[in-house]
């Protein structure tokens, strides 16, 4: 590249810094929006795991039973008895309101079906709603009753004097189940979800940044003063305008690998070097998205309408909430489309499994490849540039003539 191209660029660059710097707009919605996000989503899952849900008891037996597994149910840090309901419609209203999310409702006779051996059920309401406490409330009242069945069990065989010591055991649990949870053992839930939300909500910065830096000079009517810093060169033009945002947001993206790996304390079973070169791919990927969106509409406000569209709809086709291979085969498709997906294939291959990085350079690629979509509009959006400015003075001229 020629002193002059780079002198264009360095031109632009610090009209760029100076529009950023004087408006406060772009910091507050880009650094502190960010900053905010991390210390949001860091903090709020620091447990790991959600706990002292609140849920509900309707107690209709009221027995000794009955008062044990409701002491045993509070003993556990996962759930919070709130409420002790005479009715179920009570429990069913508060459930409504969103105050619980499960109900446990003992019947009654519970105690006495009990010991005649009638086998007797406890129902489980639970607010579906609300996924992540719902399920991890079914989850602890499940595992809560199923260790109240052992331990009547084994105080019935012991009663009739059946067997004992070691002899119980093997009839309460005949299989021994031996659970190891690969890559995140705790089942810490801000491993599982921090990774991919924190970079997702920078994508979406990304994208939006990129097109509304480009879409408010058209909006603005300044393209001809952007030109002209960049000596009539759209090409230095493009790249130092988007050189500070680049910056800004590699910056911001490597933070967050410097807090999940090295603050936090996350699984990185790989190599945080390569973590960061997918971040830095991650930007760039991302501001070419902008790019070319801003490139096919050319207004700013469609522009932004799709890149919203597109960034929130990137979140379903990243693939850590709902698998891609399990979705019908003509939507797998569309998850090539989301640069997301390869950081988030990357991540799972360096951080957690650690992986030789030969078996991520399919993904470093894949995410290369989106740098190509700018050079797509680039003709297209040059005509817009150059041509807006000269469009909107013969519009003025003309209505002038009207008036």
């Amino acid at each position: 590249m020629s002193n002059s191209i780079i002198q264009q660029i360095t031109n632009v660059t610090r009209r760029e810094w100076k529009r950023i710097l004087s408006h406060p707009i772009y910091l507050l919605t880009s650094v502190i929006a960010m900053l905010f996000c991390y210390l949001f989503f860091l903090t709020l899952m620091s447990e790991g795991l959600p706990e002292q849900l609140p849920i509900g008891i309707v107690d209709g037996d009221n027995s000794s039973l009955s008062r044990m597994l409701e002491q045993n149910i509070k003993a556990s840090p996962q759930v919070e008895v709130v409420g002790k309901y005479a009715t179920f419609t009570e429990a069913r209203k508060d459930m409504q309101k969103g105050r619980i999310y499960a109900i446990i409702d003992i019947a009654s006779g519970f105690q006495a079906d009990l010991l005649a051996s009638r086998q007797p059920a406890i129902a489980y309401y639970v607010n579906d709603v609300y996924l992540v406490a719902g399920s991890l409330s079914y989850k602890d009242l499940t595992y809560i009753s199923e260790l109240m069945s052992a331990f009547m069990q084994v105080e019935s065989l012991q009663a009739r004097g059946v067997v004992g010591g070691e002899n119980l055991l093997p009839i309460v649990q005949p299989i021994a189940i031996d659970t190891h949870q690969i890559a995140n053992p705790q089942a810490n839930y801000n491993v599982y979800l921090s990774n991919v939300l924190l970079p997702g909500v920078l994508q979406l910065l990304v994208i939006m940044f990129t097109i509304y830096s480009i879409g408010v000079e058209i909006k603005q009517n300044t393209t001809r003063e952007w030109l002209s810093t960049g000596n009539e060169s759209v090409l230095a033009s493009l790249t130092g305008k988007l050189l500070p945002h680049t910056l800004l947001f590699t910056v911001l993206g490597l933070m967050g690998v410097f807090l999940l790996y090295k603050v936090m304390n996350f699984p990185m079973n790989g190599s945080i070097a390569w973590m960061s070169l997918a971040m830095f791919l991650f930007v760039l990927a991302h501001q070419s998205i902008g790019i070319f969106i801003i490139g096919i509409f050319g207004r700013m406000r469609d522009a932004i309408s799709l890149g919203v569209f597109y960034g929130l709809l990137s979140f379903t086709f990243a693939g850590f909430t709902f698998p891609i291979e399990a979705m019908p085969r003509g939507a797998q498709i569309f998850s090539w489309f989301f640069p997301i997906r390869y950081y988030f294939k990357i991540y799972v291959n360096e951080a957690l499994n650690g992986a030789d990085i030969r078996y991520s350079l399919i993904y470093f690629a894949a995410m290369a490849a989106f740098l190509i979509l700018p050079f797509l509009v680039y003709t297209r959006l040059t005509k817009t540039i150059e041509h807006h400015d000269s469009e909107e003075t013969r519009n003025s001229i003309l209505n002038e003539q009207l008036q």
